[in-house]
């Protein structure tokens, strides 16, 4: 007996986040305080920009609103 299972919508793991240059610099829109770029890893599954202040993660997309 097989073990495989279809799912009518598929489930995508790791968003494709536009990803920032490395010399970007960005400022928190909650607490104006400066956010750390991640490195684009294949292992990381987080958004691009995080703020250590707030504990909030931010992508180019949500900054650029």
């Amino acid at each position: 007996m097989s073990n495989e299972q279809q799912l009518d919508n598929s489930v995508k793991f790791r968003p494709d986040y536009q990803w920032p240059d490395k010399d970007a610099e960005r400022d928190c829109p909650k607490c104006n305080n400066s956010m750390q770029r991640q490195e684009d890893l294949p292992e990381y599954y987080g958004k691009p920009w995080w703020c250590h202040t707030c504990q909030w993660q931010f992508s180019e997309e949500e900054l650029n609103d």
